[in-house]
């Protein structure tokens, strides 16, 4: 796999099968963490489909649909909050895939916080307002009838960010991935809410595109989806090779054991689909609860901005190989 290069990772030039790379498809993740193993791995698959495939990080949810609208980027997979945002406004972004409806975050808490009710008067760091962190914080509070008034929401930036924050006393607790559990055991940090259990509606990753990249590249775009298909299937039926890519995307420690812990959670929960279904159920919840908490200022039709057409395209691609 090439090496990084500021926030860009290269296509992993990894010979399936099939035709040689031919189109590139920018895709943006956030930063990679303890679940690059399962994100990463539609890069084996680039070249199975003809596709280059660049893999662009950034540091928070919010910054993706920002570049795509700005063509800096063709795709992106992150919090579906951000790209709603967008769509509340008539951006012209659409709904292809969700990768990883399962939320799988945590509030964190520094050691003399042990419920939420102890969260009034006290900071938590987000990575931006309307963000999947803030928002999911603001729902947590508002499950355990607290007004996110009582509450001081600081911009503490990226989820590792976010948690060491926590660590070091800079904000008395977050909301970030799950990953970090087993870390907060250790370093005295509590864990005082988890999304499966208070939002279950609340959605982690989706990928949006544009309308014109639809229009105008939808061939590339059935086989990105291809690609993102194949390699989140084989990453869930391949730990021993899934754990130590996360390793060697993150430069992470042999004994962090983040990867192990964020792979059974997603099991567990049945948290990534690899045929990227998208439920429009529960992305009109997320809809109504940007509205409930004054992000987008009326409730629109969702299903106006999801197109199934490319996906299902995709799934034929997938069968045929």
């Amino acid at each position: 796999m090439k090496g990084r290069m500021c926030t860009v990772i290269a296509a992993a030039a990894v010979a399936i099968s099939g035709p040689a790379f031919a189109d590139v498809w920018r895709h943006g993740v956030v930063e990679a963490k303890g679940d690059a193993g399962i994100i990463f791995m539609a890069e084996r698959f680039a070249e199975k489909y003809g596709i280059d495939l660049e893999m662009v990080e950034f540091v928070s949810s919010t910054v993706p649909v920002k570049a795509l609208l700005a063509g800096e980027i063709d795709s992106y997979a992150t919090s579906p909050l951000v790209g709603l945002a967008a769509m509340a406004e008539k951006a012209p972004l659409r709904f292809v895939g969700c990768n990883w409806p399962g939320m799988t975050y945590n509030i964190y808490a520094k050691s003399e916080i042990t419920s939420v009710e102890d969260l009034r008067g006290k900071s938590i760091g987000v990575s931006g307002p309307g963000s999947s962190p803030d928002l999911f914080a603001r729902e947590v509070l508002y499950a355990h009838d607290i007004d996110p008034g009582e509450v001081k929401f600081v911009s503490a930036g990226g989820g590792g960010d976010r948690f060491r924050a926590v660590v070091a006393g800079i904000v008395d607790a977050t909301a970030t991935s799950s990953e970090y559990e087993e870390e907060a055991e250790r370093q005295n940090v509590n864990v005082i809410a988890r999304a499966p259990d208070v939002t279950p509606n609340l959605l982690r990753n989706c990928i949006v595109t544009t309308q014109d990249a639809i229009d105008n590249r939808s061939d590339e775009l059935v086989r990105f989806l291809a690609t993102q298909m194949e390699g989140h299937a084989y990453a869930l039926e391949h730990p021993e090779e899934t754990y130590p890519l996360a390793r060697e995307i993150t430069n992470m420690a042999e004994d962090d054991k983040s990867p192990e812990f964020i792979f059974d959670e997603v099991v567990k929960y049945s948290a990534v689909t690899p045929d990227l279904e998208m439920d429009a159920e529960k992305l009109q919840w997320n809809v109504d609860m940007m509205q409930r908490n004054a992000r987008i200022q009326n409730v629109f039709d969702v299903t106006e901005f999801i197109d199934d057409g490319p996906r299902q395209q995709a799934l034929e691609l997938v069968k045929q190989q």
